[in-house]
């Protein structure tokens, strides 16, 4: 099979799932999106995306709903929050038989093993994105910097699959890597989101803005040093120099406004649990604390509850 035979199946068009399914419609391969509350809308009026990679405007789309009936596709791509995982395994099931591949685009720690014990029959495969990108409206998403996807297998199985999947988003414009590592390449994509995510939450501030800040900066850098603590204490060490490498690419990018500071000004639940929960547990088994992480986790969960409750 050639990745030019491959159709994927995008759960959640959101950012970054409207963004990569963009892409791959660009690069000419069928895409089947599901969508939750602006179906209506882009089946009527399409779906849009701006980029410096050339704007998008894709009319007729392949659109559905999550209880509508799907054909089968190749691969599902998961672009879900990971605050819906509690559904997660029931929305797939419809998706998946034997053989099909799982993608998974989300941010955090141990997906991957839940989706391969729920889905015994199907690779699965990390696609850690590397994106700035945000949903400005109803079908419409605006991509402002980056874009590379690092593809991560999960087993052998997954891993005969990454060639075919580099070739197919690269063939659509997307940048590539492959990362044997599961472990290493998820605790890398920590390095950036637990600190930046957390913190423009916390100090009302975009990635710019902490950038300029010493102080602000200075708390990257110490939860950044945490995270590297607890990459090393779960096998997965970063390489000499990475963390400083992420803090220039940080400097560089366009100001961005993290996910999670967009979904605690939307009054959407913040992913906690896979992005910091998770991590702390999986440190706290080997003997090892992050205090910085944990007093980040514990502020986090008080703003989310409070914001949500609609407090003051």
């Amino acid at each position: 099979m050639t990745s030019q035979t491959l159709s994927f199946t995008i759960l959640g068009t959101g950012a970054l799932g409207g963004f990569y399914g963009s892409r791959l419609l660009v690069g000419g391969f069928p895409v089947r999106f599901i969508a939750h509350s602006d179906v209506d809308y882009i089946r009527a009026h399409g779906l849009r995306v701006d980029s410096p990679l050339g704007d998008q405007h894709h009319f007729p789309v392949d659109v559905y709903r999550a209880s509508d009936a799907l054909p089968q596709s190749d691969l599902v791509c998961v672009a879900l929050k990971t605050t819906q995982n509690h559904r997660l395994v029931d929305l797939l099931r419809p998706l998946v038989r034997p053989g099909t591949v799982i993608l998974n685009f989300q941010n955090g720690l141990s997906m991957e093993e839940e989706l391969a014990e729920a889905f015994p029959e199907s690779p699965v495969i990390a696609g850690l994105c590397f994106l700035c990108s945000n949903k400005v409206g109803p079908g419409h998403i605006a991509h402002l910097d980056y874009g590379l996807v690092s593809f991560a297998p999960q087993d052998a199985r997954g891993q005969a699959w990454v060639p075919r999947l580099m070739e197919a988003f690269a063939s659509s414009g997307i940048k590539v890597e492959s990362f044997p590592s599961l472990l290493k390449a998820r605790w890398r994509k920590l390095a950036w989101n637990i600190p930046f995510n957390g913190l423009s939450v916390l100090l009302d501030a975009n990635t710019d803005s902490i950038m300029a800040d010493p102080d602000a900066r200075a708390l990257a850098e110490q939860l950044m040093a945490e995270v590297a603590t607890g990459a090393a204490a779960c096998g997965a060490p970063f390489d000499t120099g990475f963390t400083g490498k992420l803090l220039e690419v940080t400097e560089a990018m366009t100001p961005y406004a993290p996910s999670m500071r967009l979904d605690y000004l939307a009054k959407r639940e913040l992913e906690i649990a896979f992005m910091y929960e998770r991590p702390l547990r999986e440190v706290a088994k080997r003997g090892v604390r992050l205090p910085a992480v944990e007093a980040i986790a514990h502020q986090l969960r008080f703003l989310d509850r409070r914001n949500r409750a609609g407090g003051t």
